[in-house]
């Protein structure tokens, strides 16, 4: 059995993000964008560079393409495909990278395909990292249910204790559910709504 390096992950999340530049549900504009597999940046912090991976950089259409421009904003999805859930250690690692005083304005996500420890949760609130679990194939269970208001209703109302069980736990199994995120004190059941909310309320200039 070979040893999951986690590319696979990291190209699903790229073709996301490139997926909601290009029908254009993020308020940026896709041509003033880059996704990079790998970038570092100088740490005034560090006095070194940082390295980061899957970050999509965001420039002004004045400093677009011109040689030492740097991004007005950078977004880091840092993918974890591990067999367990991600111990806090991870993420202090992340929160330790990302004080680095780059001189522009960051915002990180965990991925995962398995889970976090509560304490990971608890971190990442108060770092303010937002926290990503893709359900595996094999984890997503298909029902079919007779739908009506009141049950669409229900499922609404129980989706943030679905959405804690899923993340802290590797091993759930979801009716039909592929996605669960958690940022800012809210959750999520799509990667699309999570990164919008977030990317709404960012104080960015894309012009």
């Amino acid at each position: 059995m070979s040893k999951n390096d986690g590319k696979a992950l990291e190209k699903e999340v790229a073709d996301l993000v490139a997926n909601l530049l290009q029908s254009g549900d993020l308020p940026y504009r896709p041509e003033l964008c880059k996704f990079k597999a790998k970038a570092k940046y100088y740490s005034r912090n560090r006095e070194a560079e940082v390295d980061f991976e899957n970050v999509l950089e965001v420039y002004v259409k004045d400093n677009f393409g011109k040689d030492g421009a740097k991004p007005t904003h950078v977004v880091i999805f840092e993918c974890k495909d591990h067999e367990r859930d991600l111990e806090v250690k991870l993420m202090d690692e992340l929160v330790g990278r990302l004080s680095g005083g780059y001189g522009f304005n960051v915002k990180a996500y965990m991925v995962t395909r398995n889970g976090f420890q509560s304490g990971t949760l608890s971190t990442a609130k108060n770092n303010g990292i937002g926290l990503i679990k893709l359900m595996p194939d094999d984890k997503i269970l298909f029902l079919t249910h007779f739908q009506t208001y009141d049950t669409i209703e229900q499922s609404r109302r129980g989706f943030p204790q679905r959405a804690r069980r899923a993340l802290t736990n590797p091993n759930y199994i979801s009716e039909g559910e592929s996605f669960y995120g958690a940022d800012d004190g809210y959750v999520f059941r799509t990667f699309n709504r999570m990164i919008v909310q977030y990317f709404e309320k960012a104080v960015v200039a894309t012009y």
